[in-house]
């Protein structure tokens, strides 16, 4: 026995007095507490278990901990939710796992099974989102990570309020790593850096009238959902109280201020990646850009640097859906992130005159409410833009006091719409989205009540209001409702692909919450939306990039010799496709709950658990991007050594887009072109000896045929190659038509290794 290692021994000596104990509780003990849960639903059971026959009861936990997962039908959902929530080696010998009732039951014919029983009242985080990604302290990514410490992530953006609680050195972390070479430049009296804000400084000119202090709240916001420290009792407005925390709540912070409000000149990114970069960083995250050439991008240029250096960046795609092809910072080398919801919903529920109700929300939450059998009014009726979207003077001609206006989305903030109604005598505001609005839905900090409601409701509130008829409505409030389905879904303002820059590389990556997303705030932001609370809700991919680098922050935690590409690649295979209900992510663009396609959802939804374990990565160096920008239209030696500081020219070296070792794959058939051979390498990074296997769901029109079909590892780091062709089996797709794909799926145990398969003209 291992007496240097006191959870072992602990574990050893608990087991080893376990195997005496033979008896079984009766079957009729967990029937009797099956009849109250749902037998059609996961829920979380806990599981006892005795230890596997023939065994000495000296268990290592890795030992334990694969007795525990022989249990379980699989190791995820079909959601790709991982089942398994705690293991346990000293209060108890087993598990907690998310099963059905049935499940449950079918444990009892299995060796070593004692007893089973459903979970009470599970706890909820505010932010909500490390919960619902699967993030907890007591086992998997966040416990084998050390939540992240020792990492440094590099937040470039608006700033920061250093004595913010989310930024406190509240877990008492130590000092940053010895490569730790950057500085704080918070004047005298806004806070101190401490060892979790390590670093503050800015690029904004003049610098003489600037300092890091954020006064817009984005990059605070953007910080707190990266690496925020847990803050308790956290709320907006009493709404979704709890524990808030970012993705990676025991990593470093340090801030690059390169933004001056929605500004942030490409000189300002590029002098904070820059700076980044000497300072020692791991993870850059980056929440602003817009469409535009490689050529012209900080974000691309800077972050081409930042990989030499082995540092991952991360950024936003942009809020441009749902029309296509308006992606920002869509390089190879980014991990672009899009935006979906996440379930919650701060809830107000809308009941017209004539009996219809409607379900929307509002982060403004009277109680009791007012709004009762209230007068509608529609400044729409005389369809200007500005009375359409109750701008400013829109209310002139129209009698508003005391009565609920309707008011369309878009042309100046929401906030800002309810002021103009407020200001008029209006007693609330009905916030109708547009059709490009789809079904997403926003909390917002209206100053009146009011309910934000989607453009099929609004079509149906607008058929409702006749003036000659007095229409009526009455608005009440529920609060934070959790598991709105469908969930997860695409917001309808997260930008889409295909990239016009790219070539044949499927952006976005994949797409994480951004939805009504709970995190920091200034006390005193110079637009009037201080919080008293400290907290606000705001969506945005820029709400959902920061995600995903608190998850690439635990990685480089878990896997230090892990280069930026295979984090990037564990994060996309291991994401999933399906919503909360087993059907396909469906993107609320579309009005009717439409499957979304590849170009709004990349490889799929994020997910932190599954990507800890990816079992093959596809590492992509950085020599091989040099061929690859030589190969895009319009390139030449000139422009690539701009683009990547001189490190490669364009004599003799040129890859087709698809050829790029990446974790999709994209090509373009039609125009004489039937068929094309790709070939892609896979590094195994799960367990030596392992066999794949091949699965592939065909695109439509086409055929996948790979080889070989079996790739045999026999060690960890292990290379191996294997080649994807793509044939047309009739007429070639056309602009405009739904998106033909599929997916290339290797399989081994436990690790399921998924790469989508998009065919485009």
């Amino acid at each position: 026995m291992d007496r240097s290692n006191p959870t072992l021994l602990l574990t050893s000596l608990f087991i080893l007095t376990f195997p005496l104990f033979k008896g079984r509780f009766p079957t009729s003990a967990l029937a009797q507490l099956l009849p109250i849960v749902n037998t059609n639903c996961t829920q979380v059971f806990i599981v006892h278990v005795q230890c596997p026959k023939g065994s000495t009861g000296l268990l290592t936990n890795e030992e334990l901990n694969e007795w525990y997962f022989s249990y379980l039908p699989n190791t995820t959902l079909d959601s790709g939710e991982p089942r398994m929530i705690h293991t346990y080696a000293y209060v108890i010998s087993g598990f907690a796992a998310r099963l059905t009732a049935e499940e449950a039951t079918a444990l009892e014919s299995m060796d070593g099974f004692v007893f089973a029983y459903p979970e009470k009242n599970q706890p909820l985080h505010t932010t909500y989102t490390p919960d619902f990604l699967g993030l907890n302290k007591f086992n998997g990514l966040w416990e084998h990570s050390s939540q992240g410490e020792g990492v440094i992530v590099a937040v470039l953006d608006t700033g920061i309020i250093p004595n913010h609680p989310s930024f406190a050195n509240t877990l008492n972390l130590l000092e940053p790593p010895l490569k730790w070479r950057g500085r704080c430049d918070l004047p005298a009296g806004s806070g101190t850096c401490n060892n979790k804000l390590v670093g503050a400084q800015h690029f904004i000119v003049p610098r003489s009238s600037n300092t890091p202090i954020d006064t817009k709240g984005h990059g605070t916001h953007v910080a707190g959902i990266a690496v925020g420290s847990p803050v308790y009792n956290a709320n907006v407005s009493d709404l979704a109280r709890g524990t808030a925390s970012g993705m990676a709540p025991s990593a470093h912070l340090a801030v690059y201020k390169v933004c001056r409000g929605k500004e942030c000149p490409d000189s300002f990114s590029l002098k904070g990646i820059e700076k980044a970069i000497m300072d020692g960083v791991d993870i850059i995250q980056i929440s602003n850009g817009a469409p535009r050439e490689f050529l012209s991008s900080g974000n691309i240029k800077g972050s081409f640097r930042a990989l030499e250096k082995g540092i991952l960046t991360i950024c936003s795609a942009g809020n441009k859906g749902p029309t296509p092809s308006l992606l920002s910072n869509d390089a190879p080398w980014i991990l672009t992130v899009g935006a979906a919801s996440n379930g919650r919903r701060n809830t107000a529920v809308l009941k017209l005159g004539n009996g219809m109700v409607f379900n929307g929300e509002s982060s403004y939450q009277p109680d009791p409410s007012d709004i009762v059998d209230v007068p509608l009014i529609y400044p729409g009726v005389n369809p200007t833009q500005e009375n359409l979207s109750c701008q400013n003077g829109s209310m002139a001609g129209f009698n508003v006091t005391g009565k609920l206006v309707l008011c369309g989305r878009g042309y100046t903030d929401p906030e800002e719409k309810s002021k103009v109604v407020k200001e008029a005598g209006g007693a609330g505001i009905i916030l109708l989205n547009q059709v490009w609005d789809g079904d997403t839905l926003w909390s917002y900090s209206f100053v009146i009540p009011g309910i934000h409601v989607t453009h099929k409701d609004a079509l149906k509130i607008i058929g409702y209001f006749t003036p000659e008829t007095n229409p009526t409505a009455s608005i009440t409030f529920k609060g934070t409702e959790f598991g709105i389905r469908p969930y997860p879904s695409v917001a309808a303002f997260s930008s889409r692909g295909p990239s016009l820059y790219t070539g044949a590389i499927l952006k976005p990556d994949v797409i994480a919450p951004g939805v009504d997303i709970l995190s920091a705030w200034p006390f005193d932001a110079e637009d009037g939306s201080a919080k008293s609370d400290a907290f606000n809700f705001k969506s945005g991919t820029s709400m959902a990039a920061p995600h995903v680098s608190g998850i690439a922050a635990l990685l480089k935690k878990v896997h230090p010799d892990w280069s930026p590409a295979m984090i990037k690649s564990a994060i996309m295979t291991t994401s999933y496709t399906g919503d909360r209900d087993k059907n396909r992510i469906t993107d609320d663009a579309s009005n009717n709950r439409a499957p979304a396609n590849a170009f709004a959802i990349g490889a799929g939804h994020v997910n932190p658990s599954a990507a800890e374990h990816p079992g093959l990565v596809y590492d992509t160096r950085l020599e091989d991007y040099v061929p690859y920008l030589c190969g895009l239209k319009g390139m030449n030696t000139f422009k690539v050594i701009i683009i990547t500081n001189g490190a490669g020219t364009c004599s003799n070296k040129k890859m087709a887009a698809e050829e790029l070792n990446y974790p999709s794959i994209m090509v373009s058939l039609g125009s004489g072109t039937n068929n094309k051979t790709i070939r892609r390498t896979v590094t195994n990074v799960g367990k030596a000896n392992s066999i794949y296997n091949v699965t592939i769901i065909n695109p439509k029109g086409v055929t996948v045929d790979v080889n070989p079909r079996k790739l045999q590892f026999a060690s960890v780091g292990e290379e191996k190659s294997f080649t994807v062709e793509i044939s047309l089996t009739g007429s070639p797709p056309t602009r405009g038509e739904d998106v033909w794909e599929g997916r290339l799926i290797w399989v081994s145990g436990m690790y399921r290794v998924t790469s989508p398969i998009v065919i485009t003209e």
